[in-house]
């Protein structure tokens, strides 16, 4: 049975994503968000370097393609098997913070929010467009 929720419920006090599949290969869907990421990048600063050092003339988007064309497949190689080390990296950089309060239920939000209107003396007031359901 799948649920509808990016996280499923694989055993208890553990989650895990569903598995998606980018035109049946497993392997074309992890290196997507790399092939993104490095192609906008790239693409980018290509343009901004040949802006800077050129200037903008006849020949500027050709120029900017084959510097791109000439970036990329260098780009990308290098940020996609730096991914683990990085990860590895950032991972032993941040620490996890435990959470010092468990999540709030929203009957304990109201009954807070009804407390401190009471015992500041304000005034709820409810607009006539929003209507009370509950």
């Amino acid at each position: 049975m799948q649920t509808s929720s990016a996280l499923t419920h694989a055993n208890a006090g553990s989650f895990r994503r569903p598995q998606r599949a980018v035109a049946g290969s497993k392997s074309l869907a992890s290196m997507l968000p790399t092939i993104i990421t490095t192609g906008v990048i790239t693409l980018v600063i290509t343009g901004i370097m040949r802006l800077v050092w050129v200037g903008f003339s006849n020949d500027f988007f050709p120029a900017w393609m084959e510097a791109w064309f000439t970036t990329w497949p260098i780009a990308f190689p290098i940020a996609y098997l730096s991914k683990p080390i990085v990860k590895q990296l950032s991972n032993s950089l941040s620490q996890s913070v435990p959470a010092e309060h468990p999540a709030l239920s929203l009957s304990q939000i109201q009954n807070a929010s009804a407390k401190a209107t009471k015992s500041n003396s304000l005034r709820v007031q409810r607009s006539r467009y929003i209507h009370k359901y509950y």
